[in-house]
């Protein structure tokens, strides 16, 4: 099955690149829609062969048979009885315990002591059980076959299939009174004028990244003028480093007692007593099923640019109630913003996994734009990052070098450093149990343009061409369950547009058409909204995954 979920992965991403490839096409090249669904055919087919052929006949007739005919097994049938022993030996407890059980039953010679118990109507395996906690045997079962080991210390090798790797993430977002506002960055918070700089790298200088660590010189002393609020969100990965810590805590130490982690092989070898193998074999296993849950995150970026009846931004009254209610569960986004500049940033989320209706609901009050339609697949309390756009350079540091001689010559410096301008979005999910998603959402809108600056350093003069940043984002922690929209909104945008119309004919003639002309700058607001559905990948995700990138292309093909 992983073999199948893998070849399914790689047919969706295969499709993807198809479709894509086809957009950039003035027209839909026939021959390769055609291989893009023999493609998407093939994937389905195999996984559908797969499944067909990975039983045996006589198994699956088994499995065919009536739930009665099931439930009349010798599993459900297991005979009870009651158990009385006073200081039993254990070789000989239990060796009786199978005398009337299809079981069979192997003591290791060293196994010593005696039992006392009193157990009535247990089954065989609850019998064993109950001696095995009490008095630290260690018993195993293989098919019909239980093996009891002596209570003493024991080597068992475990495996726990994860990556090799260690991850750090950092986030931040500031808002400044009487000074540049720093944006936050995977390793980097951009700074003006960093004086600090000690523990993450070179103090930033008019913007300039602050260093790997985060930047203490960009984040404390990177800011000209007082903090308002500032977020910061760091995530830092080192699992086979904290594994072995929590095994050592697990089984304790002394006494024998180690703990031997191999990150390369995935290997764990424990020494340590029966009851605390037991306890570090069920800790493995729960955190293998935890690392391996993973979530397909989809989402639609876009801007709402909003009609004159909505100027105080969008309506989620109205939305809630054209969807039937969604949920009323609202979380406020982290971020300590004044609601009449910025809109309120909030998130929330509906009980609706349809992406399209909830466009439609929005262009009621604006018009939509779509920014970007990101995709991911991301495991466990792991970090995934889509970052779209462009960096280019611009001026952030100027100085002069003047070498005094015969003749005075000054020599200027100018350091050029990126600056991105697009769409940043990483999410951070966690998937519990019962299937319910917790999301740490990070949205980001940077548009970057550039501005002319006279600089005049020892009485010459220097056109510089700086950065501008527009940047829209938010910092929120939300929850959610699978398939469920994810809406973040309230990011809100004023500009103004020049508007001027004439009286025609007359506003045409020189000098006096002046006076029959009529300009004005009318007030544009705009709303980002973020929508995120998470989707938890199950047995039949990808093959879901699969149908649907077929309706597309279908979709697509007719429309064109």
């Amino acid at each position: 099955m992983r073999k199948s979920g893998r070849y399914l992965q790689k047919a969706v991403i295969a499709i993807t690149s198809s479709m894509l490839l086809m957009g950039c096409l003035s027209k839909p090249d026939e021959q390769l829609v055609r291989e893009a669904e023999d493609a998407l055919r093939t994937g389905t087919q195999a996984s559908d062969d797969r499944r067909a052929t990975s039983l045996p006949d006589d198994v699956r007739g088994n499995l065919r048979q009536p739930l009665t005919t099931r439930a009349s097994s010798s599993i459900l049938e297991e005979p009870r009885f009651s158990i009385q022993a006073r200081q039993v030996p254990a070789a000989d407890f239990f060796a009786q315990l199978t005398n009337e059980s299809p079981y069979s039953l192997v003591v290791h010679p060293d196994v010593q002591g005696s039992i006392t118990v009193n157990l009535r109507d247990v089954t065989l395996q609850e019998a064993l059980d109950v001696v095995q906690d009490i008095y630290g045997f260690d018993v195993r079962r293989e098919g019909r076959i239980y093996r009891v080991f002596p209570a003493g210390l024991r080597t068992e090798t475990m495996t726990l299939n994860y990556l090799l790797l260690t991850r750090e993430g950092m986030s931040q977002t500031s808002i400044t009174s009487g000074g540049v506002a720093a944006q936050g960055g995977q390793g980097g918070v951009q700074g003006t004028r960093g004086q600090g700089g000690a523990q993450g790298g070179t103090a930033g200088s008019f913007g300039q990244p602050g260093g790997a660590q985060g930047g203490v010189g960009g984040q404390q002393g990177g800011i000209m003028g007082q903090t308002g609020s500032t977020i910061s969100s760091r995530s830092e990965t080192d699992f086979w480093k904290d594994l072995e810590r929590t095994l050592s805590g697990i089984i304790g130490d002394g006494g024998g007692r180690s703990v031997v982690v191999s990150p390369q092989a995935g290997l764990a070898t424990i020494r340590a007593y029966p009851h605390e193998l037991r306890a570090a074999r069920d800790f493995l296993q729960s955190a293998e099923r935890s690392l391996q849950r993973q979530v397909i995150l989809e989402a639609r970026i876009v801007e709402v640019q909003l009609n004159e009846s909505y100027q105080q931004g969008v309506d989620w009254t109205r939305i809630t109630n054209a969807i039937g209610g969604g949920t009323s569960q609202f979380s406020f986004s982290g971020m300590s913003m004044d609601r009449s500049s910025l809109g309120g940033a909030v998130g929330f989320q509906f009980e609706t996994a349809n992406f399209n209706g909830m466009l439609e609901l929005l262009s009621t009050q604006g018009t939509v734009q779509v920014l970007s339609n990101p995709r991911v697949t991301a495991t466990n309390n792991q970090k995934a990052v889509i970052k779209i756009g462009e960096d280019e350079y611009f001026v952030t540091d100027v100085s002069t070098t003047t070498i005094t001689g015969t003749a005075t010559t000054s020599t200027p410096n100018i350091q050029l450093t990126p600056f991105f301008s697009g769409i940043a979005l990483d999410v951070t999910p966690q998937i519990s149990d019962d299937g319910t998603i917790t999301l740490h959402i990070r949205p980001s809108v940077t548009e970057t343009r550039e501005q002319e600056k006279v600089v005049t350093l020892n009485r010459d003069s220097f056109v510089l061409p700086l950065a501008r940043s527009n940047i829209r984002e938010s910092d929120t922690v939300i929850r959610a369950r699978d398939g469920e929209v994810v809406v973040i909104g309230g990011l809100m945008q004023t500009s103004y547009q020049d508007e001027s119309s004439q009286v025609p004919v007359l506003g045409s003639i020189p000098g006096l058409g002046e006076l029959f002309k009529n300009r004005r700058q009318r007030e544009v607001k705009k709303e980002l909204v973020i929508m995120l559905r998470p989707t938890i990948v199950g047995v039949d995700t990808w093959d879901n995954e699969l149908e649907t990138s077929r309706d597309l292309l279908r979709r697509w093909y007719n429309s064109n």
